[in-house]
């Protein structure tokens, strides 16, 4: 039988027995229910997450209080790295389970130092850096030059089926248009 914690690490590289089983002995596996948040906003975390299974989405607290979606986070992949999620130690978002979620949870330090003493993580490392970049900068990109039906179908791209797990008015705040404008927006491609 497949071991879906295995299956993450291989799809990055970690192929190695012992490899896995030093992830094994750091990390802590959690399940956790839909909408419940693993690291807030402006607080501290000294955690790196992989996601095994489930959604979740990264998000902020808006002035007029509105949670506004800036990113996705679907089954084998790694939350963005702490060097890059946190600013003098605080996270500069919230990640919130959308769905039942497997998550590991290792430590910043021990994660630090199997990169440090092992060739697979280090290489995973890279790996995960060159990944979050090419992520940034595709969002960044659509974001700010595609229209709003440019905008769903590039993130229908990337996230194939996103829209049968996920709560539609999170979509729309992820593609920065009304819950009304992203259901007129489905009809409208409907019908094309």
């Amino acid at each position: 039988m497949a071991d879906p914690v295995d299956d993450t690490l291989q799809s990055f590289g970690i192929s190695s027995l012992t490899s896995k089983q030093l992830f094994r002995e750091q990390a802590t596996i959690v399940e956790l229910p839909k909408n419940i948040d693993i690291f807030v906003e402006g607080k501290k975390n000294h955690s790196e997450y992989l996601l095994i299974s489930g959604v979740a989405h990264r998000y902020n607290i808006s002035d007029k209080g509105d949670i506004v979606t800036t990113g996705f986070y679907l089954s084998n992949s790694v939350v963005t790295p702490h060097f890059a999620r946190t600013s003098e130690g605080k996270n500069l978002f919230s990640l919130q389970t959308l769905t039942d979620v497997v998550l590991a949870e290792i430590p910043v330090a021990k994660l630090d130092e199997l990169r440090a003493t092992n060739q697979e993580f280090h290489d995973f490392g890279q790996r995960v850096v060159e990944r979050e970049l090419s992520r940034a900068v595709l969002v960044e990109v659509a974001l700010r030059s595609f229209s709003a039906k440019e905008r769903l179908l590039a993130m229908r791209k990337q996230y194939p089926n996103l829209e049968n797990l996920i709560p539609h008015h999170v979509i729309a705040s992820y593609l920065g248009i009304t819950h009304v404008s992203f259901s007129r927006l489905r009809s409208e491609l409907s019908r094309e």
